[in-house]
């Protein structure tokens, strides 16, 4: 508590040797100084009188002295020297007095130096006191003993001290200095009047005394340190917030999820029946549909989770090339579908593979494309990667109504869905472009757009090269078609461009036409000297590429350029993956090899160098291949034991899995799963593989598996694979399945291709480790 006047008094007196004069006494002690030099100036002036009285006195002598020499008196002599002896005495006598009185007057001098020494510190102290008084700052000056000198104002009124403080000590007056994480503080007032005070202290010396003095300086940091709780409280309220949207977003994502694996996986069993065209055409819408709410799915929990600080990067070896390429691939079903091109270029200087994340790339990519051929109503769409010095740029061209100047920024914002120039209908929820911006941002790249209303837009994002990447793609040799000489037949767009360009850079010689005066022309100039030379040679024309499109459209025309170009140049056809079916119906539109759109710079140099398009046309069975109903008779099957509450998602995977004739089990609760599995009456499992959805009534999935293998581990029994069903496809969700001891995660809608596969690894596996 405060000490107050009464308080002080009621202390016992301070020592006399451990404090220092009031400035009162200070004021005293001068005073008396001053008088004792005024006494040693009247001392001054009378010596300097008498002396001179003296100086007369002895020079009259001197006189006598000699006058009586000069006359030979040597009585004058005799009374000239007793009177000089006797003076010479009373001057002994006077000089013995003079330092009595010297001495008397010196220790008074001394004094008053000190006095004024002290009352210059005095007067410094003050002067410090009230320049922190002016900051609104406490302030203190101990002696040695950690007595008070001086206080100022505000630490007597944050203390509430009264009357003549010195002598006593800081804890007298209720200032109790506390050593914390943030250093020295001091709590003074109490109840709502209550302050903190950050605390420093420093040490000197005194000028007169050589005594240490420490200063001790308070300030008021109970604004600073409320807002500080305030801000704390603050983001502890936001990150709560932040982490109840994400539970609540990853339910409502489970919750949507699971009606959709019921309606995507519908789809899917019924269209390994027998339907009609119509039918066909039907499912498929519903197909994209369910996809479409699956992709606005994830984009809100991706947001969710960069919100919340848990977006992590998982990086790896990846080919640019291929993700690239594949990409291209992937999205060239809905280009082609709006009668668009889409094509890629890789430039050769671009390493192989690079340290990043390729899941994450490929994300950004599919916005870009998908934006792409979303607001693309003709043209085509190029999608471009290039090395700029130590950052790798991938560029997609769109031939669409661009962007006003004012919504090139504003795209990349949340929610945000710019009017373009054309009379595309805006959907989707303005995500994907923000999701993009922080995905680049956070592998340390940028993203920009380049556009001009009704010229199309570039979108280009940059990410970093690690500097172990080599130089080139090692794969591509410089000169790998610089034998060849092609005239390509093909409409003017993105496949042509990219087309005629890698084979240039690959070391070859190629000539565009997009009709027919300029096809036969060129052909003509290329085949000039095919009469007198080797197709090899330079000069002749070595390969016709022909675009299908031209081709159906022409037939005549290209029947006619394959007679020109002769039996030495090779016909290669530009095609879909939907163009496949057709050609194998019309065998006279083949064409000896094929390469398929997007066309793929390995493929050029297979088909052009070494006639072979095994990759292609496997690119095309892929592409197109039906699912079959039947399962090949040399697949294993297994007894799985499925837990699943949901009736339309247990009819769904049971369904999936009994075509592939595994022997399925059902329960519908987590106890149950948890019972049946442990059930090993002889040591062995009955199953081979748990499929469990994570969201079970009675006992979630997790902990399922978290039992299971506390009693495996304890019972020393076999392991039993689980491949856990979730709606929750976030890394971190499947992070803690697998470390809680799931084998495999399947995120809903379940794709069927990847759950058979899954199925096949895991069961297999489990099989194979148990038998052993």
């Amino acid at each position: 508590m405060p000490v107050k006047a009464q308080q002080l008094k009621d202390l016992p007196p301070p020592s006399p040797a451990s404090g220092a004069a009031t400035r009162g006494g200070l004021a005293d002690s001068a005073a008396s100084g001053r008088a004792a030099a005024a006494d040693r100036s009247k001392l001054s002036r009378r010596s300097q009188n008498s002396g001179s009285r003296e100086l007369v006195l002895a020079a009259a002598l001197l006189t006598v002295a000699a006058a009586a020499i000069a006359f030979e008196t040597p009585w004058l002599v005799a009374i000239a020297g007793g009177v000089i002896g006797l003076y010479a005495f009373q001057q002994a006598l006077r000089a013995g007095r003079g330092r009595v009185a010297l001495g008397a007057y010196a220790q008074p001098h001394i004094e008053e130096e000190q006095l004024d020494a002290r009352w210059e510190a005095g007067e410094a102290t003050a002067q410090m006191a009230d320049l922190f008084d002016a900051l609104g700052d406490m302030f203190a000056a101990l002696d040695e003993s950690g007595r008070l000198i001086a206080v100022n104002h505000t630490l007597r009124e944050a203390c509430s001290a009264e009357g003549d403080v010195q002598g006593f000590r800081l804890a007298d007056l209720g200032l109790i200095l506390q050593d914390t994480a943030n250093g020295l503080e001091a709590r003074t007032g109490g109840g709502g009047k209550e302050r903190l005070w950050a605390i420093r202290k420093s040490s000197c010396r005194s000028g007169s005394s050589g005594a240490l003095i420490t200063h001790v300086t308070g300030r008021d940091i109970t604004s600073e340190r409320q807002a500080d709780a305030l801000v704390a409280a603050a983001r502890s309220k936001a990150e709560a917030a932040n982490e109840a949207k994400t539970r609540y977003l990853a339910t409502v994502s489970h919750e949507v999820r699971t009606p959709l694996n019921g309606i995507l996986g519908m789809t899917h069993l019924l269209s390994q029946t027998a339907v009609t065209a119509e039918q066909e055409s039907y499912l498929e819408s519903v197909r994209e549909s369910g996809r479409a709410l699956l992709h606005l799915i994830e984009d809100l929990l991706d947001v969710s989770a960069i919100e919340a600080g848990r977006f992590e990067l998982r990086n790896g070896e990846c080919s640019v090339r291929d993700l690239v390429q594949s990409s291209c691939e992937l999205m060239a079903a809905q280009a082609h579908a709006k009668g668009l091109e889409i094509a890629a270029h890789v430039d050769f200087d671009v390493p192989a593979t690079i340290h990043s994340d390729a899941g994450r790339l490929k994300q950004v990519l599919f916005n870009l494309i998908g934006n792409a051929i979303k607001f693309t109503e003709q043209g085509g769409i190029l999608v471009e990667a290039e090395r700029r010095g130590a950052m790798l740029a991938i560029c997609v061209h769109d031939s669409g109504a661009g962007l006003r100047e004012t919504d090139q920024q504003r795209v990349f914002e949340e929610f945000e869905r710019v009017e373009t120039d054309g009379d595309h209908e805006q959907t989707g929820a303005g995500l994907g472009l923000s999701i993009s911006a922080r995905i680049v941002a956070a592998m340390g790249g940028s993203i920009a757009v380049d556009s001009e209303s009704g010229a199309g837009s570039c979108f280009t994002f940059t990410v970093p090269l690690s500097a172990e990447c080599p130089s080139r793609d090692e794969d591509f040799a410089t000169g790998a078609l610089s034998e060849r000489r092609a005239l390509v037949l093909a409409p003017d767009g993105p496949v042509a461009q990219t087309l005629l360009r890698s084979i240039s850079e690959l070391g070859g010689t190629a000539l565009y036409a997009g009709d027919e005066e300029t096809a036969l022309a060129a052909l003509q100039s290329l085949t000039a000297c095919n009469d007198d030379a080797a197709p090899a040679t330079a000069g002749a024309l070595t390969d016709l590429i022909i675009d299908r499109r031209l081709a159906r459209s022409e037939p005549e025309l290209m029947a006619r350029l394959v007679a020109l170009a002769g039996a030495s140049a090779e016909t290669t056809l530009i095609i879909a993956p939907e163009d496949d079916r057709e050609l194998r119906l019309s065998p006279e539109l083949a064409a000896s090899k094929w390469l398929v759109r997007p066309i793929r710079a390995a493929s050029l140099v297979d088909v052009l160098n070494r006639r072979d398009d095994r990759g292609e046309r496997s690119r095309l069975d892929g592409a197109i291949s039906t699912p079959s109903l039947l399962r090949p008779s040399d697949t294993p099957t297994f007894d799985i034991l499925l837990a699943e509450d949901d009736p339309v998602n247990a009819l769904v995977v049971r369904t999936m899995l009994a075509r592939e004739g595994h022997r399925v089990s059902l329960v519908e609760n987590g106890r149950e799963l948890v019972d049946l599995a442990l059930e090993r009456p002889d040591g062995r499992c009955r199953y081979d593989l748990v499929i469990t959805d994570l969201s079970m009534p009675k006992l979630d999935g997790e902990s399922a598996i978290a039992e299971i293998r506390a009693v495996e581990s304890a019972e020393r029994l076999q392991r039993l694979p689980v491949i856990v069903l979730s709606g929750d496809g976030q890394a971190d969700r499947r992070d803690s399945l697998l470390a809680a001891g799931a084998d495999g995660h399947a995120e809903k809608p379940v794709d069927p291709d990847w759950l058979r596969s899954l199925v096949g690894m895991t069961a297999a596996r489990g099989r194979s480790a148990r038998e052993a």
